[in-house]
């Protein structure tokens, strides 16, 4: 009696150094995060959670965008991939939780022996039936480990399916946003191209009335071909962009232009909220924890492999020489074996080492993950104050540059102004233009990285395996 005591208490304290162990390994290894963003700014962050909706490109209020979203989260080939790991997970998961249940073998079988020569004796016939049941007691946790690692690794591959689902979102808003930038500043390049033609007539018929000289019709000849160059760049972008959004998309047709305009998209107003809430609002950050605990479970099945194993097994049957005689006096047999590691040039002893060190590896990016989620909002930030402030005094830049080249030209056409003083105006007002509309793509972008970078509105609990089900018959 005072052995099986011993023996429960060995697996008590085996099981609550399981539980204790890791939780206290995730304390020593998490940073301390602030108590705000540096780049928040004055403002007092919200103690509220920072909201972040399911469904965050809807902010932008574009038609388009909403159903290219949809599109993709229906049809995207790396949410395809991840949901099959989900499946293969969830089939390893129930491979170990079936070793927690006892294993059920049935046998029939029929032999008959019969000589060449029916001179030399008579054939026999043998009927076998039986069943066998065997069962390995679970003394210091190993299977159960084992079990519960595998379905880690499920919930793993369920939390990075969230992790490429709001990359997906990211990607698309991104290149949206992008497509309807290109198309403007193509747009922009060719009103540009047309003022520098109508310049270059202009210069053309003051040449031929001798009040211009060929050095300007040059210098203007030369401004023109600029912007047709430029105007190639810019057309190749644009079609670089929807080519890549159509690979997303996995279309075989490149995504035609769009046809919105991206002046008439909404900025996104977000409240970042607090560092400490990035821990339940990234998917990457469970996904790690995941991860983390099976590398824990994993620990525990190495440590576990270097005591004794105890199987019990029960075996019941007949025999005879014809079927109805062998169902007629069954026997059974009681099986019991002990198990244990004597000799194995130090295997076992390397196979904790391994898991071990595997640990202290996912600890070690579990605290790096945390730090990087933390950065990437403080990043975006930072951005997103620069970008806005840049957009405040980007108007004023542009129409003084509008006001000085009307002015520019009115003065060159009546000849109180040089050629020189024209050019100047002109690519001022080429570069104010283009710079317009790429600060304006930048911020609507710089807020979908803060989407991402704060989780995408995926809150801890919103992701479940495909089929808990299946999980809850693995019997973990």
């Amino acid at each position: 009696m005072a052995h099986y005591r011993w023996m429960l208490g060995t697996v008590s304290c085996l099981l609550l150094q399981a539980c204790t162990s890791l939780s206290s390994d995730l304390e020593k290894t998490a940073p301390t995060l602030p108590q705000a963003y540096q780049q928040q700014g004055k403002a007092a962050p919200s103690p509220v959670l920072a909201k972040v909706e399911p469904e965050w490109w809807r902010a932008y209020n574009s038609p388009a965008l909403n159903t290219l979203m949809q599109e993709a989260l229906e049809d995207v080939a790396v949410l395809r991939q991840a949901q099959a790991r989900i499946l293969q997970a969830q089939a390893q998961a129930r491979i170990a939780g079936a070793s927690l249940l006892p294993e059920l073998q049935g046998n029939l079988s029929a032999q008959r022996d019969a000589p060449f020569s029916s001179s030399h004796g008579d054939s026999r016939s043998q009927y076998v039936a039986g069943v066998f049941m065997s069962y390995e007691l679970d003394l210091w946790g190993r299977n159960s480990a084992q079990a519960n690692s595998a379905l880690f690794q499920a919930q793993a591959a369920a939390y990075e399916l969230d992790v490429l689902r709001v990359s997906v979102q990211a990607q698309v808003v991104h290149l949206s946003l992008q497509a309807l930038g290109d198309k403007q500043r193509v747009a922009i390049a060719r009103q540009n191209l047309a003022v520098a033609q109508r310049l270059l007539s202009l210069l053309e018929a003051r040449l031929q009335a001798g009040a211009a000289s060929p050095l300007e019709l040059a210098q203007q000849r030369q401004l023109l071909a600029s912007q047709q160059r430029k105007l190639f760049v810019l057309e190749e972008q644009a079609i670089r962009t929807r080519v890549d959004l159509t690979t997303l998309l996995g279309r075989t047709e490149i995504m035609p232009e769009p046809q919105e305009d991206i002046a008439t998209l909404q900025v996104p107003v977000l409240d970042a909220g607090l560092p400490s809430q990035l821990l339940s609002q990234r998917p990457d950050i469970a996904r790690i924890e995941s991860q983390l605990s099976a590398a824990h479970a994993d620990v525990h099945v190495a440590r576990a492999a270097m005591y004794p194993s105890l199987t019990l097994g029960v075996r019941a049957g007949a025999s005879g020489n014809h079927w109805e005689d062998s169902l007629r006096h069954p026997v059974y047999s009681l099986i019991s074996g002990l198990v244990a590691p004597i000799f194995n040039a130090g295997r076992l002893e390397a196979g904790k080492d391994l898991s071990d060190a595997r640990l202290q590896e996912w600890l070690a990016q579990y605290r790096q993950t945390i730090v990087q989620a933390y950065m990437d909002v403080e990043g975006v930030l930072a951005q997103l104050h620069s970008l806005d402030a840049q957009a405040q005094t980007m108007e004023q830049e542009w129409e003084q540059a509008q006001l000085a080249f009307q002015l520019a030209e009115a003065r060159y056409r009546s000849g109180s102004e040089t050629l020189l003083s024209l050019l100047d105006a002109q690519r001022t007002l080429y570069s104010a233009q283009d710079l317009r509309v790429s600060l304006m793509q930048s911020r609507l972008q710089s807020r979908a990285a803060l989407f991402r970078a704060l989780g995408g509105g995926w809150q801890a609990g919103s992701s479940s395996l495909a089929d808990q089900g299946t999980v809850a018959e693995a019997g973990v």
